[in-house]
This record gives structure tokens, sequence and C-alpha cells, in this order.
């Protein structure tokens, strides 16, 4: 990939973040998740309206993860009807070493190709940046270049590397790269939110009087509302 053409359109996570809050009221992120033979995306607005993300069916990719311009146009038509401000690119670092592996190369790759031969989906004005929804952290060398994890041993019994190195991107859903975002970007309002969610949980009725009310609305099928008695019996529950 060219450094000079990412580095046009890199930027922080937080300044994602702060791009959507400027344009919260019309704006929208597009969270994206990169994989062999396909692209997951996901649309979403400001955290602070609650509303799900919207997911789309994930472009196929062609021979060679390549992107052909038939999809391309698919993802520019998705950007501009949604007015989506930036993006949220799944980074998958290993999460053993805290180190780019194959996934991370897959995703520089498509990166390329986004930027290769096209200026609006990804533009200074729309970047993008990288995020490691799993959170691995690398161990730092010391100046002689030792590090503790060089040493580590594993007890595993089976290693299975095409799995655990090469594809652990698999596991990895754009929905889940946008929540764990806005949880590290607006962490305040993913507690209100959370809060509010468990709230709603514990004020609903329990089985027992959903099933009773269930039971007296069948029996007063036929019968008529303006009777006083059956209308105090349904209220009380």
């Amino acid at each position: 990939m060219s450094c000079k053409a990412l580095s046009k359109v890199l930027t922080t996570p937080s300044k994602i973040a702060s791009a959507l809050d400027w344009k919260k009221v019309a704006g929208s992120v597009m969270s994206i998740d990169i994989h062999k033979d396909r692209i997951g995306l996901a649309v979403s607005s400001h955290p602070s309206y609650g509303e799900k993300s919207v997911t789309f069916i994930p472009i196929k990719l062609a021979k060679k993860g390549k992107l052909n311009q038939e999809c391309k146009d698919l993802l520019s038509a998705l950007v501009r009807d949604h007015k989506v401000c930036g993006f949220v690119v799944s980074f998958p670092l290993q999460q053993d070493t805290g180190r780019m592996g194959a996934a991370c190369g897959r995703v520089l790759h498509t990166l390329d190709d986004i930027l290769l031969d096209t200026n609006n989906i990804v533009t200074p004005n729309r970047p993008l940046c990288l995020w490691d929804a799993l959170h691995s952290t690398p161990e730092r060398e010391d100046e002689w270049g030792r590090c503790a994890a060089y040493a580590r041993t594993s007890d595993k019994t089976v290693h299975v590397a095409s799995q655990e190195q090469y594809n652990q991107d698999e596991n990895i859903a754009a929905v889940q790269v946008w929540e764990d975002f806005c949880q590290e970007n607006w962490p305040d309002l993913h507690k209100k939110q959370l809060a509010a969610a468990k709230n709603i949980a514990s004020a609903r009725p329990s089985s027992s009087s959903s099933e009773a009310y269930a039971t007296l609305s069948d029996s007063l099928e036929n019968e008529h509302w303006d009777d006083s008695a059956s209308y105090v019996k349904v209220a009380a529950l």
C-alpha cells in the first residue's frame, strides 16, 4: 500500500467520534470488517439516539481479495445515501502477540484496492481509523531487543495456526466493532444506556403474571368490557 495515500485518509479514533458528534443530526459512521472473501458493513448513527446499526449483505470480493468496480460503486452509493462522515475499520491484531498478522495484511490490501483508483469513498474529509475490537496489546522490547513474550511457553496441546493466527477475523462482525468503538469513545453514554436497558428488563412482568393475564383475557374474550368486575380483575394485573 502507498503510505502516502493511506496517511492522507488515516486518522485517530477520537477524531472519528468527534466528527460524528458534530454531524450527529444527519451523519453516520460506517464500520467495516474485511475477510478473505467478503467485506462486512454496518452503518450507525450517533449512539445518543439509541438506534440499532443498519447491517447490509456482505460485499463479495473477487479472486485474491480484489474489489471490482461494481462493488466499489455499491460502496460509494451506501456512503452517499447514509451521509457517512467516517469509517471504523476492523484491524484484528494477533491475540497472543498483539502484532500484525495475516488478517491485518488483508485489511491493508483491501484498503489499498479501495484507495487505488477512487476518490469518492474514503477521503481526507471522510477519513478512516483502524480499530482492534479485541484490544490486543503487544509486549514491549527493552533497549536490547529482549521481550518476555519471546521466552513464553504454551500449555496448548494443539495449535491450529490457520485459525488462531490467520483467520481470527472470522469471529469479528462490523456491528461488534461499532459497539466496542462506542463503549471506548462514549463511555458515560454507554453506561447510561446499559443501566436503562437493565431497568427496562427488570420492569417487565414476570412470566406468571403474563400467563395469568393471557388466561383471563381468553376467558373474557366473549364478555362485554362494560362489566365493571371483569375490568377490575384485568386492571389489577
